[in-house]
């Protein structure tokens, strides 16, 4: 028994530091573009992904493509992937297939809240931003997203070394297996809490990799 606290120190340096916790008030923050800094979110899902709504903020240091949210499976590297290439729009993909979304607005170097929810049944997607509902549109009709597979933040896996890592800060990150309503989207832009999340930011089981930090949030909830 006396071994299990050295053995836990050596297997920290060896795969990054790791945490399981309330990240309320915290951020992560991505200092520059490095293929080597990369958080993992540790999630088991159970069954596959059939409705999601994930929904994270973050505030951009660069105009530059940025990985915002990743989850490779398997079957499907490109599962589900939230990508911003410029301050005017968004790169939504699921299983491989990409839908353009272009704010009325460019939104530059400040904080901003997104929400992105999918139904397999009639492939029909939400996408909010700064709470703010964007026009609907339909994606893979039919789809399901094997629960066989990993999330991470802030970069995509199979691009490392490649220009689409984030630089910035970024909080909030929850994920739920269901569509969330209009009013409970309120709640989460507000921080209020919206229960049986997969994945929650006041529970969050995560690895991180390389020059990332965990500092307290020094922003408002919109």
């Amino acid at each position: 028994m006396t071994l299990l606290p050295s053995l836990l120190l050596i297997l920290a340096c060896l795969s990054g530091s790791f945490g399981y916790e309330d990240l309320q008030k915290k951020v992560f923050v991505f200092p520059s573009a490095t293929k080597k800094a990369i958080v993992q979110v540790n999630v088991s899902l159970q069954d596959p992904l059939t409705n999601f709504t994930v929904c994270l903020r973050f505030n951009p240091l660069q105009f530059r493509p940025n990985t915002l949210f990743y989850y490779s499976t398997k079957p499907n590297s490109n599962a589900l992937k939230i990508i911003k290439p410029n301050p005017g729009q968004f790169n939504l993909q699921i299983g491989g297939m990409t839908q353009i979304v272009t704010l009325e607005k460019p939104s530059y170097s400040k904080w901003q809240h997104i929400c992105v929810a999918w139904n397999s049944t009639t492939g029909l997607v939400h996408f909010w931003h700064n709470g703010k509902l964007l026009p609907r549109f339909v994606m893979r009709k039919g789809y399901e997203i094997s629960q066989n597979g990993t999330i991470f933040l802030g970069h995509d896996r199979d691009s490392w070394g490649k220009r689409e890592c984030f630089v910035g800060e970024m909080a909030d990150v929850n994920l739920w297996a269901r569509v969330l309503k209009p009013d409970q989207i309120n709640l989460v832009m507000k921080n209020d809490e919206v229960p049986n999340s997969l994945v929650s930011w006041r529970a969050l089981n995560y690895t991180v990799r390389g020059d990332i930090h965990v500092e307290e949030a020094l922003h408002q909830a919109s």
